[in-house]
């Protein structure tokens, strides 16, 4: 009876490997929406009001979400762009945070690169309006999914 289920796990194993191999095995589950913050921006860190919005395509496909979220405890703002389509795959992937600073001074913070999961950034928006936008490519580099929100909000 152990031999069979040794032989079974070592089948198991060899062909798990063999998939990955050929790149047949199933893509990486999408980050849940609090696995990103909490890996993107840390501990402390809330969805505001009007915080989440999906990024898409120009066909309406759906390629995952964009987060302001903010640290009452810190002041700090962070964005996080979470892919749930093309996730696992390095594609180009951004997560932007506008600031206007007191007297209509708007500072740009931005994090992008090619990740397989996310992109975020963090910045001060105490005293300030915000702005967020999120954007994800596919892997050709060819087709833009973008979300976000391109009102001024969440002025402290």
């Amino acid at each position: 009876m152990r031999r069979t289920t040794r032989l079974g796990t070592t089948l198991l194993a060899a062909l798990a490997a063999t998939l990955v191999a050929v790149g047949l095995a199933p893509s990486a589950a999408a980050h849940s929406r609090a696995e990103a913050i909490e890996v993107g921006c840390g501990t402390g860190f809330v969805v505001v009001n009007d915080g989440v919005r999906q990024v898409t395509t120009p066909s309406g496909a759906t390629w995952g979400e964009v987060y302001l979220t903010y640290n009452n405890a810190t002041g700090q703002n962070c964005v996080v762009t979470n892919k749930t389509s093309h996730h696992g795959t390095a594609t180009r992937t951004v997560a932007n945070l506008y600031v206007q600073q007191s007297g209509g001074t708007v500072r740009t913070y931005s994090d992008s690169g090619s990740y397989s999961h996310y992109a975020n950034v963090t910045a001060s928006g105490a005293a300030a309006c915000v702005l967020y936008d999120g954007h994800i490519w596919d892997a050709s580099g060819r087709v833009l999914a973008s979300g976000g929100r391109e009102t001024w909000g969440n002025c402290g």
